[in-house]
Protein backbone atom coordinates (compact mmCIF):
# COMPACT_ATOMS: atom_id res chain seq x y z
CA UNK A 1 0.00 0.00 0.00
CA UNK A 2 1.09 3.58 -0.65
CA UNK A 3 1.68 6.02 2.21
CA UNK A 4 -1.06 8.35 1.00
CA UNK A 5 -3.55 5.47 1.14
CA UNK A 6 -2.62 4.75 4.76
CA UNK A 7 -3.00 8.46 5.54
CA UNK A 8 -6.51 8.50 4.07
CA UNK A 9 -7.41 5.36 6.02
CA UNK A 10 -6.32 7.07 9.25
CA UNK A 11 -8.43 10.12 8.41
CA UNK A 12 -11.50 8.06 7.46
CA UNK A 13 -11.32 5.98 10.62
CA UNK A 14 -10.69 9.08 12.75
CA UNK A 15 -13.87 10.75 11.45
CA UNK A 16 -15.79 7.49 11.89
CA UNK A 17 -14.54 7.23 15.47
CA UNK A 18 -15.56 10.83 16.10
CA UNK A 19 -19.07 10.17 14.77
CA UNK A 20 -19.39 7.01 16.88
CA UNK A 21 -18.21 8.85 19.99
CA UNK A 22 -20.62 11.78 19.57
CA UNK A 23 -23.73 10.00 18.28
CA UNK A 24 -23.32 6.47 19.67
CA UNK A 25 -23.45 4.82 16.24
CA UNK A 26 -22.25 5.21 12.66
CA UNK A 27 -18.67 3.92 12.66
CA UNK A 28 -19.26 1.14 10.13
CA UNK A 29 -21.60 3.25 8.01
CA UNK A 30 -19.14 6.11 7.56
CA UNK A 31 -16.13 3.82 7.13
CA UNK A 32 -17.82 1.79 4.39
CA UNK A 33 -18.67 4.92 2.42
CA UNK A 34 -14.96 5.52 1.75
CA UNK A 35 -12.83 2.45 2.53
CA UNK A 36 -13.92 0.44 -0.56
CA UNK A 37 -12.31 3.14 -2.72
CA UNK A 38 -8.90 2.47 -1.12
CA UNK A 39 -9.06 -1.31 -0.61
CA UNK A 40 -10.86 -4.15 -2.33
CA UNK A 41 -14.45 -4.48 -1.15
CA UNK A 42 -13.80 -7.58 0.95
CA UNK A 43 -10.71 -6.00 2.55
CA UNK A 44 -12.62 -2.80 3.39
CA UNK A 45 -15.53 -4.82 4.76
CA UNK A 46 -13.27 -6.92 6.98
CA UNK A 47 -11.28 -3.92 8.23
CA UNK A 48 -14.47 -2.06 9.12
CA UNK A 49 -15.78 -5.12 11.01
CA UNK A 50 -12.55 -5.40 13.01
CA UNK A 51 -12.44 -1.73 13.97
CA UNK A 52 -16.17 -1.61 14.75
CA UNK A 53 -15.77 -4.56 17.09
CA UNK A 54 -12.90 -2.80 18.88
CA UNK A 55 -15.01 0.31 19.48
CA UNK A 56 -17.75 -1.82 21.09
CA UNK A 57 -15.16 -3.78 23.09
CA UNK A 58 -13.99 -0.54 24.72
CA UNK A 59 -17.58 0.19 25.77
CA UNK A 60 -18.25 -3.31 27.11
CA UNK A 61 -15.15 -3.26 29.30
CA UNK A 62 -16.75 -0.41 31.26
CA UNK A 63 -20.36 -1.67 31.24
CA UNK A 64 -19.93 -5.46 31.55
CA UNK A 65 -22.09 -5.83 34.65
CA UNK A 66 -25.16 -4.33 32.95
CA UNK A 67 -25.33 -6.81 30.07
CA UNK A 68 -28.64 -8.71 29.75
CA UNK A 69 -27.07 -11.96 28.58
CA UNK A 70 -30.34 -13.84 27.99
CA UNK A 71 -31.45 -11.12 25.59
CA UNK A 72 -28.47 -11.89 23.36
CA UNK A 73 -29.35 -15.51 22.61
CA UNK A 74 -32.00 -15.30 19.88
CA UNK A 75 -30.48 -12.38 17.94
CA UNK A 76 -27.05 -14.04 17.93
CA UNK A 77 -28.39 -17.43 16.79
CA UNK A 78 -29.96 -16.02 13.62
CA UNK A 79 -27.11 -13.53 13.17
CA UNK A 80 -24.58 -16.38 13.01
CA UNK A 81 -26.49 -18.17 10.25
CA UNK A 82 -27.05 -15.15 8.01
CA UNK A 83 -23.51 -13.83 8.55
CA UNK A 84 -21.99 -17.03 7.18
CA UNK A 85 -24.48 -17.17 4.30
CA UNK A 86 -23.77 -13.55 3.32
CA UNK A 87 -19.99 -14.14 3.43
CA UNK A 88 -20.37 -17.22 1.20
CA UNK A 89 -22.40 -15.13 -1.24
CA UNK A 90 -19.91 -12.25 -1.08
CA UNK A 91 -16.99 -14.56 -1.87
CA UNK A 92 -18.60 -15.54 -5.17
CA UNK A 93 -19.24 -11.98 -6.39
CA UNK A 94 -17.11 -9.51 -8.34
CA UNK A 95 -15.86 -6.33 -6.66
CA UNK A 96 -18.06 -4.17 -8.94
CA UNK A 97 -21.19 -6.12 -7.99
CA UNK A 98 -20.44 -5.70 -4.29
CA UNK A 99 -19.91 -1.95 -4.75
CA UNK A 100 -23.27 -1.73 -6.52
CA UNK A 101 -25.01 -3.59 -3.69
CA UNK A 102 -23.28 -1.34 -1.14
CA UNK A 103 -24.48 1.73 -3.03
CA UNK A 104 -28.06 0.47 -2.98
CA UNK A 105 -27.79 -0.38 0.73
CA UNK A 106 -26.37 3.06 1.63
CA UNK A 107 -29.09 4.87 -0.27
CA UNK A 108 -31.89 2.79 1.26
CA UNK A 109 -30.42 3.21 4.75
CA UNK A 110 -30.26 6.98 4.30
CA UNK A 111 -33.96 6.98 3.36
CA UNK A 112 -34.73 4.85 6.42
CA UNK A 113 -32.79 7.13 8.78
CA UNK A 114 -34.26 10.33 7.34
CA UNK A 115 -37.92 9.26 7.28
CA UNK A 116 -38.62 6.09 9.27
CA UNK A 117 -36.10 5.52 12.08
CA UNK A 118 -38.24 7.30 14.68
CA UNK A 119 -41.49 5.69 13.54
CA UNK A 120 -40.73 1.95 13.48
CA UNK A 121 -41.67 0.17 16.71
CA UNK A 122 -41.67 -3.58 17.44
CA UNK A 123 -42.73 -5.77 20.33
CA UNK A 124 -39.65 -7.20 22.10
CA UNK A 125 -40.54 -10.87 21.62
CA UNK A 126 -38.13 -13.76 21.08
CA UNK A 127 -39.07 -14.03 17.41
CA UNK A 128 -38.52 -10.28 16.98
CA UNK A 129 -35.01 -10.91 18.32
CA UNK A 130 -34.54 -13.69 15.77
CA UNK A 131 -35.66 -11.44 12.91
CA UNK A 132 -33.51 -8.52 14.08
CA UNK A 133 -30.48 -10.79 14.36
CA UNK A 134 -31.17 -12.29 10.93
CA UNK A 135 -31.17 -8.89 9.20
CA UNK A 136 -28.25 -7.67 11.31
CA UNK A 137 -26.15 -10.71 10.38
CA UNK A 138 -26.88 -10.27 6.69
CA UNK A 139 -26.11 -6.54 6.72
CA UNK A 140 -23.05 -7.00 8.92
CA UNK A 141 -21.69 -9.75 6.70
CA UNK A 142 -22.41 -8.04 3.39
CA UNK A 143 -21.83 -4.39 4.27
CA UNK A 144 -20.28 -4.28 7.77
CA UNK A 145 -23.39 -2.29 8.79
CA UNK A 146 -25.27 -4.59 11.13
CA UNK A 147 -26.50 -2.01 13.61
CA UNK A 148 -29.91 -0.68 12.51
CA UNK A 149 -32.02 -3.87 12.93
CA UNK A 150 -30.76 -4.66 16.43
CA UNK A 151 -30.89 -1.02 17.53
CA UNK A 152 -34.65 -1.12 16.87
CA UNK A 153 -34.99 -4.37 18.82
CA UNK A 154 -32.85 -3.48 21.83
CA UNK A 155 -34.35 0.00 22.18
CA UNK A 156 -37.69 -1.73 22.76
CA UNK A 157 -36.47 -4.66 24.88
CA UNK A 158 -33.97 -2.79 27.09
CA UNK A 159 -35.74 0.22 28.56
CA UNK A 160 -32.95 1.09 30.99
CA UNK A 161 -30.32 3.12 29.12
CA UNK A 162 -27.38 1.50 30.96
CA UNK A 163 -28.60 -2.01 30.16
CA UNK A 164 -29.32 -0.99 26.57
CA UNK A 165 -25.81 0.35 25.98
CA UNK A 166 -24.14 -2.63 27.65
CA UNK A 167 -26.29 -5.25 25.94
CA UNK A 168 -26.09 -3.86 22.42
CA UNK A 169 -22.33 -3.36 22.84
CA UNK A 170 -22.00 -7.01 23.91
CA UNK A 171 -24.04 -8.00 20.86
CA UNK A 172 -21.72 -6.02 18.57
CA UNK A 173 -18.60 -7.58 20.12
CA UNK A 174 -19.88 -11.14 19.77
CA UNK A 175 -21.48 -10.65 16.34
CA UNK A 176 -18.32 -8.85 15.24
CA UNK A 177 -16.20 -11.83 16.30
CA UNK A 178 -18.54 -14.13 14.36
CA UNK A 179 -18.34 -11.90 11.29
CA UNK A 180 -14.54 -11.62 11.43
CA UNK A 181 -14.19 -15.40 11.84
CA UNK A 182 -16.39 -15.99 8.79
CA UNK A 183 -14.43 -13.47 6.73
CA UNK A 184 -11.10 -14.91 7.87
CA UNK A 185 -12.27 -18.37 6.84
CA UNK A 186 -13.20 -16.95 3.43
CA UNK A 187 -9.69 -15.53 3.03
CA UNK A 188 -10.64 -11.85 3.29
CA UNK A 189 -7.94 -10.96 5.85
CA UNK A 190 -4.88 -9.93 3.84
CA UNK A 191 -1.62 -8.10 4.54
CA UNK A 192 -3.38 -4.87 3.51
CA UNK A 193 -6.03 -5.48 6.17
CA UNK A 194 -3.46 -6.02 8.93
CA UNK A 195 -1.50 -2.92 7.92
CA UNK A 196 -4.66 -0.82 7.68
CA UNK A 197 -5.81 -2.13 11.07
CA UNK A 198 -2.53 -1.03 12.68
CA UNK A 199 -2.91 2.57 11.48
CA UNK A 200 -6.70 2.47 11.82
CA UNK A 201 -6.50 1.86 15.57
CA UNK A 202 -4.54 5.11 15.88
CA UNK A 203 -7.15 7.01 13.85
CA UNK A 204 -9.99 5.47 15.86
CA UNK A 205 -8.37 6.51 19.16
CA UNK A 206 -7.86 10.08 17.94
CA UNK A 207 -11.43 10.31 16.66
CA UNK A 208 -12.86 9.03 19.94
CA UNK A 209 -10.78 11.54 21.90
CA UNK A 210 -11.92 14.44 19.70
CA UNK A 211 -15.52 13.22 20.00
CA UNK A 212 -15.26 13.16 23.78
CA UNK A 213 -14.12 16.79 23.79
CA UNK A 214 -16.89 17.72 21.33
CA UNK A 215 -19.52 16.24 23.65
CA UNK A 216 -18.27 18.44 26.47
CA UNK A 217 -18.88 21.48 24.25
CA UNK A 218 -22.51 20.46 23.61
CA UNK A 219 -22.17 19.83 19.88
CA UNK A 220 -25.57 18.57 18.72
CA UNK A 221 -25.47 14.88 17.70
CA UNK A 222 -28.60 15.41 15.56
CA UNK A 223 -26.71 17.75 13.22
CA UNK A 224 -23.89 15.23 12.77
CA UNK A 225 -26.37 12.40 12.19
CA UNK A 226 -28.20 14.29 9.45
CA UNK A 227 -24.90 15.16 7.80
CA UNK A 228 -23.93 11.48 7.77
CA UNK A 229 -27.33 10.52 6.33
CA UNK A 230 -26.84 13.03 3.52
CA UNK A 231 -23.34 11.74 2.77
CA UNK A 232 -24.75 8.18 2.76
CA UNK A 233 -27.38 9.10 0.17
CA UNK A 234 -24.91 10.86 -2.11
CA UNK A 235 -22.31 8.09 -1.75
CA UNK A 236 -24.91 5.43 -2.50
CA UNK A 237 -26.01 7.20 -5.68
CA UNK A 238 -22.38 7.73 -6.77
CA UNK A 239 -21.55 4.05 -6.21
CA UNK A 240 -24.57 2.98 -8.24
CA UNK A 241 -23.80 5.35 -11.11
CA UNK A 242 -20.10 4.42 -11.20
CA UNK A 243 -20.88 0.73 -11.57
CA UNK A 244 -23.86 1.09 -13.92
CA UNK A 245 -22.26 3.69 -16.22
Amino acid sequence: MELYELFFIIMIVMVAGFIQSVTGFGFGIFAMIFLPHLLTYTEANTLSSMLSMLTSLLVILATFRNVSWKNLIFPLVSCTVTTYLSVIFMKSQKNETLLLLLGIALFLLSVYFFFFSEKIKIKPTWYAGLIAGMFSGFMGGMFSIGGPPVVIYYMQSEKDSDHYLATISAYFVISGAISITAKATAGFITANVWLSLAVGVLGMALGSLIGKKARSKNIKPSVIKKTVYGVMAVSGIVNILQVVL
